[in-house]
């Protein structure tokens, strides 16, 4: 097994901040390339709204999607930092920026002011809405994008609730697609020697994955039903509560899977209704066949609703207090979190990358830095070879 990742060789300019951008990165370096951030101004992601933290600018979310990669601090709006910068892009692979488009020609790093001068450069550019778009140069935060992408009118429909979804969805499923589109494009740039332009806005990339199942009778034209997975939107989409105060996730997408539940549930003259031998469901039925179980989940503990259907094969899950993933034991098991010795921090816990490769493993390789740690090692590099 080789010691350094798939990505090793391949030298990363992160020029992002908050979510997005920085956990595409992130990624990157748990793939072995050589990221280095260059720090904003400001970072929001630095400064817990928790105020939780050991050293102020090393709050957790900062430390959760920094890792692997070395921070320098560069000016530029400042002509001597912008030259720093292109002394880094003239061996780089990749840039990645968050920054809107309208900023980054101000500074003279738009796309087309590097292209000639970098023919190589993959140039990865994420941003709320889409540049060129009426909405361009609107800023965006995660919660911008689930109002914009039909999210909340999800939790509404589904819910009563105009409640954003509590995690950066929007942040975190943009930053996949970047990465997919990074990815994509050096695979290019290996074949053919040639840079091109990625760009993604997060609007677009959470409307596309919303409405994967979610446009529903809307992708006929006229219209062959109401928008929206009727499952994904009934309040019957829920965990079952279990009888020593714990709950399960056992949800049924069949006629069958309904009748073993409601078996499971001590209602068995429920399950002989013909109804649940037809293939097709009928959703009014359905729905009241799993309000009924759902009702009389409680019968069973957690440990006799795991027994009866494991001994089924019928797909479930105890719910985990998010709080008690560090010790939950498939999470111990795997390995997917364990505490590392950080250099300024102490003792952290490290989320390890979840992909798994047989020869060029992913993993973690440096721990999340301090604004501008490496800033003489990185930039003093490239002036010496500069002759500066």
């Amino acid at each position: 097994m080789d010691a350094t990742g798939p990505l090793s060789g391949v030298k990363v300019l992160d020029l992002s901040s908050a979510v997005m951008g920085p956990y595409a990165t992130q990624i990157l370096g748990d793939f072995g390339a050589d990221v280095i951030r260059v720090e904003p101004l400001r970072d929001v992601a630095r400064h817990s709204p928790a105020n939780t933290g050991r050293t102020p600018g090393m709050a957790p979310l900062y430390m959760q999607v920094n890792q692997n990669k070395r921070s320098i601090e560069l000016d530029l709006k400042d002509p001597a930092g912008r030259e720093d910068l292109f002394a880094l892009l003239a061996d780089a692979d990749v840039l990645v920026t968050n920054m809107r488009a309208a900023a980054l020609d101000r500074l003279g790093l738009g796309y087309e002011q590097l292209r000639e001068r970098f023919p190589r450069l993959v140039y990865a550019h994420a941003q709320g809405f889409a540049p060129g778009s009426s909405r361009a140069n609107r800023p965006a935060y995660d919660e911008v994008i689930q109002a914009t992408s039909g999210l909340v009118s999800l939790q509404d429909r589904a819910g009563g609730t105009l409640q954003f979804v509590p995690t950066f969805i929007a942040d975190k499923t943009a930053a996949l697609y970047l990465l997919n589109g990074v990815l994509a494009a050096l695979f290019d740039q290996q074949r053919t020697g040639k840079g091109q332009q990625v760009e993604l806005a997060m609007a677009d990339a959470m409307i596309a994955v919303n409405l994967v199942e979610h446009l529903a009778g809307d992708v006929f034209v006229p219209a062959a039903g109401d928008v929206g997975n009727p499952l994904s939107l009934s309040d019957t989409h829920a965990a079952m509560r279990t009888a020593d105060g714990g709950a399960i996730s056992a949800v049924p997408y069949t006629n069958d899977a309904v009748r073993t539940l409601l078996i499971g549930a001590g209602l068995d003259d429920a399950a002989a209704d013909p109804a649940w031998d037809s293939p097709v469901i009928d959703r009014e039925i359905f729905t009241a066949g799993v309000e009924k179980v759902l009702a009389n989940s409680a019968s069973r503990t957690t440990a006799e609703w795991e027994e009866y259907l494991t001994s089924r094969d019928i797909p479930y899950a105890v719910v985990v207090d998010i709080a008690d993933l560090p010790t939950d034991p498939y999470v111990r098991e795997v390995g997917l979190i364990t505490e590392r010795e950080h250099p300024t921090e102490g003792t952290i816990r490290v989320v390890e990358s979840p992909l798994h490769f047989s020869r060029t493993p992913a993993g973690f390789r440096r721990h999340a830095e301090r604004a501008g740690a490496s800033t003489a090692e990185v930039v003093g590099a490239v002036r010496t070879t500069e002759g500066v």
